[in-house]
């Protein structure tokens, strides 16, 4: 699943080509996405000028005018398009937006079909109740903040940090590579980790968002760019995916559990319990 990294990736390159664009016509292929009416999503979006395009945890929201905005969930495959208005319609396309003049078009894949759109009138941060529930993102929060938020539970530190109701945007991914650079096991209980600890956490996380934000995400295997190219941080994971691979530090075999019904990769070594 795209995590706040490859979403924000997503919404920078959707600016640069979407911002003052106004949506011609919308073709819905697979309305079951969809969490209204085709109809009513159809007539609202015609004609409406993209104004804004953000992010809340792993969420995109554009916004559009008057009032409205319009929000996507990726979950597991799903993949926002900028392509030439000739390009063929793929099988796992979804739904395409067409915009005037007609020279390119949005389309957005979802091989399984997980992902959906919304549309809110309004703050959909206060509309949209799976939104309104979502913690802030590290990125909104100071130490202080996060050292409180983290005491105030009595749960595995993994478990935790993927509680989008907690911290938002934070995945399988991110949470294996922060808590490795931090010397943190993910069984130990949020509250047996001291403030250093924490204040030390909180750094680690900003610092492996920002990096893989820089590297464009990770592609392991459905992520693409709207311009449809791989991100490249997958080639500077130090734990996920390398279980059974010597940790690049200690040379210990990486080892993978099963954590939240979660894949979770550590070094047994580096990240003592």
């Amino acid at each position: 699943m795209p995590e706040l990294p490859e979403v924000e990736t997503i919404v920078r390159h959707l600016r640069l080509g979407l911002i003052g664009q106004k949506i011609q016509s919308v073709e819905v292929l697979n309305p079951k996405i969809l969490r209204l009416p085709k109809r009513v999503f159809i007539q609202s979006l015609t004609g409406a000028i993209i104004q804004k395009i953000s992010r809340k945890g792993k969420l995109i929201l554009i916004g559009l005018n008057p009032d409205l905005t319009l929000v996507l969930h990726l979950k597991m495959t799903g993949q926002l398009l900028l392509e030439s208005s000739s390009t063929p319609v793929d099988k796992h396309t979804q739904v395409i937006f067409h915009f005037y003049p007609p020279t390119f078009q949005m389309s957005y894949r979802d091989i399984r079909k997980f992902g959906f759109f919304d549309l809110s009138r309004g703050d959909p941060t206060t509309q949209i109740p799976y939104i309104s529930k979502l913690g802030p993102d590290p990125f909104e929060i100071n130490s202080a903040h996060f050292i409180k938020t983290v005491h105030s539970k009595n749960k595995a530190i993994k478990p935790f940090l993927l509680d989008q109701s907690a911290i938002s945007g934070l995945g399988n991914i991110y949470v294996d590579e922060s808590l490795f650079q931090a010397n943190i096991h993910p069984l130990t209980k949020t509250n047996a980790l001291s403030h250093a600890q924490i204040k030390n956490l909180y750094r680690v996380i900003k610092k492996v968002l920002s990096q893989a934000i820089l590297k464009q995400g990770s592609t392991l295997r459905d992520y693409r760019k709207p311009d449809g190219i791989s991100g490249k941080f997958q080639n500077y994971h130090q734990v996920y995916g390398r279980a059974g691979l010597p940790c690049f530090f200690c040379r210990s075999p990486i080892q993978k559990i099963s954590l939240a019904s979660r894949g979770t990769h550590f070094c047994p070594s580096c990240q003592r319990l």
